[in-house]
């Protein structure tokens, strides 16, 4: 029996190591490309930093895009090692790079499957959005032919991201429609989330209304811990192509910059905008303020040069089953002052734990 498409990619993808810029990466892209359908064959080119566009639309009522990105958090190409169960793929050794090649053979099975959209494949998404960014900068008219970007590059199971960082990036009618419309599987169970941190559709939030990243399944990400849910993955990837997506509604408008700031310090009493000079204790965001102020307190201290406590932090939030184990995979040298000065505004609006997260994607380090 011919293996399914989106096995072959996601074995292909899983099995090497891809950083940015390197042969091993290069090569994989030129694969994707030579994995398309025939008849997109004259439909698709990579552009001046080795993004891969492939153009399926096929009236002008497509405005979906579809966005994943080839590199992987590696340090070095060559070869991964990986590990199969039944219902889980997991890494050997090596983060497993399920972000995003999970995202990436997710994109060619919609594309065999003729999903009607605009797909890319994007370069350097782990070293700030590098392919993301030269498309925002230089295609711009192309942006503005779709009403929503989708990316699938978030770990979990559950989340329809409506904020990335501080910003939102989608609408809560555009989250909570595709939600539902994933859920129609009953074996799934999306719901919006505004604790989204990066990915590279927040490089198109200013052209494009709805922009979302989704949950395909695998966690601890950039370690070798990291692990991709088979069964949910399978489950995503049959529901996605039933989805009719050029439906779906559009409700932001990508001029009206909003972020969390805009609620914060609300109340619960009638015209109760309280302002950045009222009580902690009336903050949106916060249940426990003392989480807050300890995050705050342990940041500070890295910027004195005292990272430890920060660092105990960040494991336990990523990891609380082992953190000597995820202790090991932080670079104290990339808590830079602006990372932390960045963490440190961050930490006012937004949970702890999406602080955490986002402090340890910048800092690390593959041992």
């Amino acid at each position: 029996m011919k293996k399914a498409m989106i096995n072959v990619v996601l074995d292909k993808a899983l099995s090497l190591k891809r950083p940015h810029k390197t042969e091993t990466n290069r090569a994989f892209t030129e694969w994707l490309a030579n994995c398309l359908p025939e008849y997109l064959a004259e439909r698709a080119f990579m552009d001046e930093v080795g993004n891969l566009h492939v153009d399926a639309r096929v009236t002008i009522d497509n405005r979906t895009l579809f966005v994943a990105h080839v590199d992987t958090v590696h340090r070095e190409e060559g070869k991964n090692k990986i590990r199969k169960t039944d219902t889980h793929w997991y890494a050997d050794g090596a983060p497993l790079g399920a972000d995003d090649g999970a995202g990436v053979a997710l994109l060619m099975h919609l594309i065999h499957a003729k999903v009607q959209a605009y797909y890319i494949f994007t370069q350097g998404e782990e070293c700030g959005g590098i392919g993301a960014k030269h498309i925002a900068d230089h295609w711009g008219n192309l942006l503005a032919e779709f009403d929503r970007a989708i990316a699938f590059d978030r770990r979990g199971t559950d989340s329809v991201i409506t904020h990335q960082g501080y910003g939102r990036c989608c609408s809560d009618v555009f989250a909570q429609a595709l939600a539902d419309e994933l859920n129609v599987d009953e074996r799934l169970m999306y719901l919006p989330d505004d604790t989204g941190v990066y990915t590279d559709t927040a490089e198109f939030t200013d052209i494009i209304p709805e922009c979302t990243n989704i949950s395909v399944g695998y966690l601890s990400e950039h370690t070798q811990n990291e692990s991709l849910n088979m069964v949910h993955y399978q489950t995503l990837a049959s529901r996605v192509i039933n989805i009719d997506w050029d439906n779906l509604p559009t409700d932001r408008d990508p001029t009206v910059v909003e972020s969390k700031w805009d609620t914060w310090g609300k109340t619960d009493y009638v015209g109760g905008w309280s302002g950045h000079g009222s009580s902690f204790s009336n903050h949106a965001f916060y249940d426990d303020d003392m989480a807050m102020y300890d995050l705050q307190d342990a940041i500070m201290e890295a910027q004195e040069g005292r990272p430890d406590w920060l660092m105990d932090m960040m494991a336990e939030s990523i990891y609380p089953e082992d953190t000597r184990m995820a202790v090991k995979f932080i670079d104290k040298k990339k808590l830079t002052h602006d990372v932390l000065q960045d963490a440190l505004t961050m930490a006012w609006y937004a949970d702890p734990d999406q602080v955490l997260a986002g402090l340890f994607d910048s800092a690390h380090a593959t041992v």
